[in-house]
Formats: C-alpha cells, structure tokens, sequence
C-alpha cells in the first residue's frame, strides 16, 4: 500500500533511481517524461531545439523512460524524439501509441 506523506521531498526519487516496470524486466525511471508537446502542429508545444532541451536534461538526470504516440502534434512528437534518441536507442524505454482512431484525427 502507497503511504502518504505531507512532503513531496521525503516521497521523490531521482530519475536514475530506476523501478522495474511491471514484470517486464525493465528498468525504468520513477518519473516518464510526456512527449505530448513536443513540436507545434496542433497550435501549441515546443520547437525543436527547446524540446531537444528538455529531452537533454531529462536524459541527463538518468531519465530513460519517454512517452509518445503517432497522434502527438500529428506526429512530430515521435519524429523529434527519433532524432533525439537516435545514438541512444539501447538505454531508453520508449512508450507508444498507435489506433485507426488516431488516423482520423490526424487528416
């Protein structure tokens, strides 16, 4: 059972204090990291370089686990973080998503 505590600094962990993911066998971060504003075609999110920014000191921090999908500003989330990741694919855990649903939305 989850216990309460009145400060969020006694219950945070740093982001490469790793927990498995559920029985998967994977190590990942306390914390993901959203990827849902990366990029600016709906209207909103980040340019390029500044979520490059925050995926670096995320990553930096001993982040390596990231949240996507192929609806995230019509897809750049995923095209950004294709680039980011790139060199380090083997120490990342990336989430997507992916429906027939999502294609409509996108057209």
């Amino acid at each position: 059972m989850a216990q309460d505590s009145t400060s969020p600094v006694k219950t945070t962990k740093a982001l490469d204090d790793y927990v498995l993911l559920g029985r998967s066998g994977l190590r990942v971060s306390p914390l993901c990291l959203g990827a849902l504003t990366f990029g600016e075609q709906w209207g909103l999110g980040t340019s390029k370089d500044d979520s490059k920014k925050v995926f670096d000191l995320y990553y930096e921090k001993g982040g390596n686990f990231i949240d996507t999908a192929c609806i995230y500003n019509f897809g750049e989330s995923e095209r950004f973080l294709g680039d980011y990741v790139s060199d380090k694919q083997s120490e990342l855990v990336i989430a997507t998503k992916y429906s027939c649903t999502n294609l409509e939305l996108s057209m």
